[in-house]
């Protein structure tokens, strides 16, 4: 991914430079790669990532540990993340019902803002609606060190696989994009390209949810992103969470430039 499209970030309230959300990006892929080179043993993080040792890849450039990790998850497959993820996996799922019961209804918004000269709303909404509709799943898991595993599934939902905020854990979920009246994040009249849909466990329990709202301003497209999560999650969870927005949402930005400049 290149580094020549500017791009302003806002994490909660506070700017931020490409640098440090860069930085952010870099210190995951290095937690990352360490958990991965842990749970899969110096044998098959060998044979997943040929040529590459973890004192390395840990010294190398961020562009190099994404690419690696990409590669790894890829190999991996869904059956190989699920099994390398199956303790991971089963606490997030009693945490996050958990979670639900005691926030009783209540819910937190973890919220970041993008702005990019010379983008299209339109067509990056497009885009990005188009990575899940294809299952664009490389595209879906490089954007951010913290994705194990994002496809889209035949029923139109998203499989989820990451770890989200500063949770010590990946967990599972589905995101519903036909289903939004369980989100509590208020719809924008000023943003007319919404992409929203509640976030859910397998038997139908909504754990949370997306809103993310794209509009164009004096040659600029603006993204609000916000995410809802359960009241009962740990304020540290959502300050970190804003990070996991503004790293995945500026890689896909990039990503995207071919089919959503504005000229």
């Amino acid at each position: 991914m290149g580094e020549s499209i500017a791009i302003r970030a806002f994490v909660g309230d506070e700017e931020v430079s490409r640098e440090q959300v860069r930085a952010w990006e870099k210190r995951r892929a290095e937690v990352v790669l360490t958990k991965l080179a842990a749970r899969l043993g110096s044998r098959a993080f060998a044979e997943l990532a040929p040529g590459n040792h973890l004192d390395d890849l840990l010294g190398a450039p961020l562009d190099a540990q994404r690419s690696a990790l990409t590669s790894i998850k890829t190999h991996l497959g869904h059956a190989g993340v699920y099994a390398m993820l199956k303790r991971d996996l089963e606490i997030s799922d009693r945490m996050a019902r958990t979670g639900v019961a005691l926030s009783r209804g209540r819910t937190k918004h973890c919220v970041a803002r993008l702005e990019v000269p010379g983008y299209s709303a339109e067509r990056f909404a497009a885009w990005f609606t188009d990575l899940t509709v294809t299952n664009a799943e490389t595209d879906m898991v490089d954007a951010c060190p913290d994705h194990y595993l994002l496809r889209g599934l035949p029923d139109g939902r998203q499989e989820v696989v990451e770890t989200t905020g500063g949770s010590p854990l990946a967990a599972r979920f589905l995101v519903d994009y036909d289903r939004t009246e369980a989100l509590t994040i208020p719809l924008d009249p000023r943003y007319p390209q919404q992409i929203a849909g509640q976030a859910l466990l397998d038997d139908g329990l909504v754990i949370g949810g997306v809103r993310h709202q794209f509009l164009d301003h004096r040659g600029t497209m603006e993204a609000l992103l916000t995410v809802q999560f359960p009241a009962s999650l740990p304020a540290r969870f959502i300050r970190q969470h804003r990070w996991h927005l503004a790293v995945e949402f500026s890689n896909w930005i990039i990503a995207a430039a071919p089919a959503a400049s504005a000229s």
